[in-house]
């Protein structure tokens, strides 16, 4: 009878020991089926993640504006900040592309292009005119990101030339434009729109030129030169600007505008420009625009009427 008990107590022994095996087999099993099963719910968390993260992540455009002679159009405000007319334009429309952010780099003229071409910038901001050397040179968008008032100044007594017309019929000479300017299509424009009434142009390589043909207007060796509104009064009518003394000696008047536009490289794609033209233009519409150049020209470019 023990003999009989001791089986029974050694049987029930071995077969929890077997359900105990089987359990932990199974389990086991379970494992091994699914070997990740914490890793790859992990795992998937991480890729949302990144996905998210990738969906979030902006592309930096990267502008080198001229943060000397080019104010109020750029440059730097009184904390040393960069701002001016393009910029703050150029920061509406940064605020309506998602995908995008800008940065802005201060510089030269010179260094703008230069870094275009070596890549460290993607735009230039220069206050530039559509030209075709441009146009076959960088990525410019079709809407223009400003205007410039351009200002025909010429001696005291010749007072009564205002325009290129008046200047065509007085017979004088137009001073020099540097090769590539933007102002030598302005007046190849005029000579288009009035063959009637040419006048001349004449070009120099020299850089920095242009500020001097003040002074040759004054000296008479030209009649007349060309230049833009924000550049004019910075250098003349500016109690401290470096031509302020020769304003008594000149008369000079506004007499049209002239579209600016940022210049990109073209490793930026078209499609962006595209897209930064589009958003331009919703800037202008929304008067957006209009507002910044009332605070920094005093006067709306977008309603300006000669």
């Amino acid at each position: 009878m023990k003999k009989r008990i001791i089986a029974v107590i050694l049987g029930a022994a071995l077969f929890t020991l077997a359900a105990c095996g089987n359990t932990a087999n199974t389990e086991s099993a379970e494992n091994t089926e699914n070997p990740a099963n914490t890793e790859g719910t992990a795992d998937a968390e991480n890729t949302e993640e990144a996905e998210a993260a990738s969906a979030t992540e902006q592309k930096v455009i990267t502008f080198a504006y001229r943060n000397t002679g080019n104010w109020p159009v750029s440059g730097e405000d009184e904390s040393g900040n960069p701002s001016g007319y393009d910029i703050e334009v150029l920061r509406a429309v940064d605020d309506l592309l998602e995908d995008y952010t800008f940065e802005y780099v201060g510089t030269s003229y010179d260094d703008a292009y230069i870094g275009i071409e070596a890549g460290n910038y993607d735009a230039a901001l220069t206050n530039a005119f559509w030209t075709e050397e441009r146009a076959e040179k960088y990525l410019i968008p079709e809407e223009p990101l400003g205007a410039s008032v351009l200002v025909l100044a010429v001696r005291a007594e010749d007072a009564d030339i205002k325009n290129l017309t008046d200047l065509s019929k007085s017979g004088k000479e137009l001073a020099p434009i540097l090769a590539g300017n933007g102002m030598y299509y302005v007046v190849k424009q005029y000579n288009s729109d009035n063959p009637d009434n040419q006048v001349e142009i004449k070009v120099t390589d020299d850089s920095t030129y242009v500020a001097g043909s003040v002074e040759e207007i004054v000296a008479g060796k030209y009649a007349a030169g060309i230049f833009t509104k924000p550049s004019f009064d910075n250098t003349v009518i500016a109690e401290d600007g470096d031509l302020h003394q020769f304003l008594t000696e000149i008369s000079y008047s506004e007499f049209t505008l002239a579209n600016t536009y940022p210049m990109f490289s073209k490793n930026v794609g078209e499609d962006f420009v595209n897209k930064l033209s589009d958003t331009l233009k919703q800037v202008k519409d929304s008067g957006k625009a209009s507002e910044i150049s009332e605070q920094f020209f005093g006067y709306d470019i977008w309603n300006y009427e000669f």
